[in-house]
């Protein structure tokens, strides 16, 4: 499909927009935050693909060669060595996982490494990990939201003594590893803080992996999009600092987190009892599958928009699956013509600058009346449900 000639002054569209967006490692139930972000990279990836190349990143080992799941999946180990993890509930994984970050304990650092070598060279997941990820698979399945790669492994492509002398070679790096220290990123000359990327004892921060899979996808006419929570703007400023020092060309996407009576904390403290995804998915109600899914975007995507401060509304989440039902029955059918020229038209205007199409403005279409409204069309249909 040709994409369409942008407006004088306006930038031209990539060839291939490369959709990353943040890790989550596999050690809690998925919340209205994580919902949110899911559904908006969802949004972008189908939608955009109408009117330009789309590719989205996922690799598991980004979210396990981590501290953050080994150091827990060590914590399990401790604790429960004979545990059973094949019919754990995700509430169950998540409480254990909130209960490890409120003890303190010092981390065994030479297990942590242990760890972090078997997930990085046979892509292993501890059990509990696994079984959240089954868990995961069966919701966004639900949702309608594709398998990205949840099951899937493969190795990181580039090793992480690789990117570090690459880092090294465009002055990215200082490196006090010969002195017991740790090595750091360095963006000082754009005037950013320096942040750890390896400590003195050898364990990656979660950025070392992200590095390790984006650089050598690093290619002329294409665009990376890096979708994070706005808690994270920091890190993914130096993030795209980098991968534009390696000559890519980079836009961010930092989204809100979804508070949850009031209070927008990181799923380690807690407070998601009674809104994962799994509790939404399963509210009593009427409604049908697509209207679930439909309703689900309007809400995440049409109502909470990119920085909305607005806590989590279970009874306005009912509203918007209820219009849903009623748009998917008002919903034309039949061919849209060759090949549905005028949504891929209208998914043109509706794309920001940066050239991905905006899920807010999108469902925010759906809801509204006149000319700017987008009629529920089949195509339209299946990005949206």
């Amino acid at each position: 499909m040709t994409p369409p000639v942008p407006p004088p002054g306006a930038s031209a569209p990539p060839t291939e927009l490369v959709v990353a967006p943040v890790t989550i490692t596999p050690t809690k139930p998925l919340t209205p935050t994580h919902v949110k972000g899911l559904i908006w990279t969802d949004l972008i990836a189908k939608a955009t693909a109408q009117v330009t190349g789309v590719r989205l990143v996922w690799n598991n080992r980004m979210a396990t060669i981590t501290v953050q799941s080994t150091a827990f999946w060590r914590y399990l180990d401790v604790t429960e060595p004979e545990k059973d993890w094949s019919g754990e509930t995700e509430q169950g994984i998540g409480e254990r996982y909130v209960r490890f970050h409120s003890e303190r304990r010092e981390l065994d650092r030479r297990a942590l490494q242990k760890y972090l070598r078997r997930a990085d060279e046979d892509g292993w997941i501890h059990p509990a990990g696994r079984r959240m990820l089954q868990l995961w698979r069966a919701q966004l399945d639900l949702l309608g939201i594709g398998d990205p790669g949840l099951a899937d492994d493969r190795p990181l492509a580039m090793s992480a003594a690789s990117l570090t002398d690459a880092l090294a070679a465009h002055g990215l790096l200082i490196d006090h590893r010969r002195y017991g220290g740790p090595v750091h990123l360095d963006g000082s000359r754009r005037g950013l803080p320096l942040r750890q990327l390896i400590s003195g004892d050898g364990l990656p921060n979660y950025l070392l992996p992200i590095l390790r899979e984006l650089i050598p996808m690093v290619r002329p006419a294409r665009t990376f999009l890096l979708i994070h929570d706005d808690g994270l703007t920091a890190d993914y400023v130096l993030l795209a600092h980098v991968l534009t020092t390696f000559g890519a060309d980079v836009a961010r996407l930092a989204i809100s987190r979804v508070p949850v009576d009031g209070a927008a904390l990181s799923s380690r403290y807690g407070g998601w009892r009674g809104v994962t995804l799994t509790d939404l998915s399963s509210s009593p109600g009427t409604a049908g599958r697509a209207a679930y899914r439909l309703g689900m975007r309007m809400y995440f995507a049409g109502t909470l928009h990119r920085d909305s401060a607005q806590s989590f509304r279970m009874p306005l989440l009912r509203r918007c699956v209820g219009r849903a039902a009623r748009l998917l029955v008002e919903a034309p059918t039949g061919s849209e013509g060759a090949p549905g020229a005028r949504l891929t038209a209208e998914l043109s205007r509706l794309q920001a600058q940066q050239g991905y199409v905006d899920p807010y403005r999108l469902m925010s279409s759906l809801h509204g009346a006149g000319a700017g409204a987008l009629p529920l069309t089949p195509v339209l249909r299946a990005i949206c449900t």
